[in-house]
């Protein structure tokens, strides 16, 4: 497994938050503590004012005949700039603007050492400006592992290792039993392994991935479509970052050199590059393919920063990924 020890920092949020929709009930269960509800669908979590926001996971359930929504924001490390106070209260209030239904928020903290000053909520007794919004606090740690093992729930087993072990059991010997109840489980045998892969990404929160892989077979994690996602996600960040580091030194190279030609041409240079990430991005979500490796040495080759501008609307407009290929290789150098 080449890149098993430096997954991209996105892979606990991408693991976090597949159980939500892979096995939502097990997860609303374990979030309210209560059976008496009726799963009805995930809901649109973006909130737009000057700039979008994303909440974490945004569900409508039934409850007691009524609609409501289960709001839940996932926390591997305290939230900064803003804090999570802060920040929730933003987004229960947006969310209560867009959809104007109850809202039960909960925020769930991964790491052992997350949300200790997390006081679940913002309190402002002033008479006749009283202002109260609640949301409830869960700490992994701090939760029985034992009995949420024992229950055998899909959607909860990858969150098992970074819950309280049974007294005198090691957080490794912990980590391995919770892999052997999931690799007993009567589930899909694709589910099952992206469950392990899942569990064994969390577990890199508590402990060295190396040891885990001593009862989670390596061919297990390389053919899981979520490690798969993990890694593609991992190249796109990769991507991006390059993108903006080329974008600065070529500015950078064009103050070097003095010039206002050469300001300029670095200018274009980040222009061009980034010009070439929406594209490849648009296509992507636009027709569910990572189509990165085949078309970016493609896309570079073209210097013409209108040509580009005009396969970007392509991108926008086309009805499939064949009619941009076309448009591109008009587009090529020499074609």
């Amino acid at each position: 497994m080449k890149q098993g020890n430096r997954l991209p920092h996105q892979q606990f949020d991408i693991v976090a938050k597949d159980p939500f929709y892979v096995f939502p009930e097990d997860m609303l269960r374990f979030l309210m503590d209560r059976l008496d509800f009726e799963f009805i669908e995930h809901v649109d979590s973006t909130l737009t004012t000057v700039e979008v926001r994303h909440m974490d996971i945004l569900i409508k359930v039934l409850l007691e005949g009524q609609p409501v929504l289960i709001h839940c924001e996932i926390q591997t490390d305290d939230s900064r700039q803003p804090d999570m106070v802060r920040r929730n209260v933003g987004y229960l209030g947006r969310c209560y603007e867009k959809y104007g239904l109850p809202i039960y928020s909960f925020v769930l903290y991964l790491r052992s050492t997350a949300g200790q000053k997390d006081p679940g909520g913002y309190f402002q007794n002033v008479p006749g400006h009283r202002f109260i919004v609640e949301y409830q606090v869960i700490r992994l740690n701090e939760v029985d592992g034992e009995p949420i093992l024992a229950a055998q729930q899909p959607g909860l087993m990858p969150f098992t290792p970074l819950m309280k072990p049974p007294a005198g059991m090691s957080g490794l010997e912990w980590t391995a039993h919770c892999a052997e109840v999931t690799q007993s489980l009567s589930v899909d045998a694709g589910v099952r392994n992206n469950l392990l892969v899942e569990l064994w990404v969390m577990s890199g929160l508590a402990h060295e991935r190396p040891a885990l892989l001593t009862f989670i077979p390596e061919d297990i994690v390389n053919e899981s479509s979520v490690y798969q996602m993990i890694i593609e996600r991992g190249v796109e960040q990769g991507i991006e970052q390059g993108i903006e580091q080329g974008r600065q030194l070529g500015i950078e190279q064009g103050i070097e050199q003095g010039t206002e030609q050469g300001i300029e041409q670095g200018k274009q240079l980040g222009e061009k590059e980034s010009t070439i990430a929406h594209i490849l991005a648009i296509l992507d979500v636009r027709f569910d393919v990572s189509t990165a490796p085949a078309l970016t040495s493609l896309l570079e080759a073209i210097d013409d920063l209108q040509q580009l501008r005009h396969l970007f609307d392509e991108a926008l407009a086309v009805e499939h990924l064949e009619n941009f290929l076309h448009a591109l290789q008009t587009a090529r150098p020499g074609a």
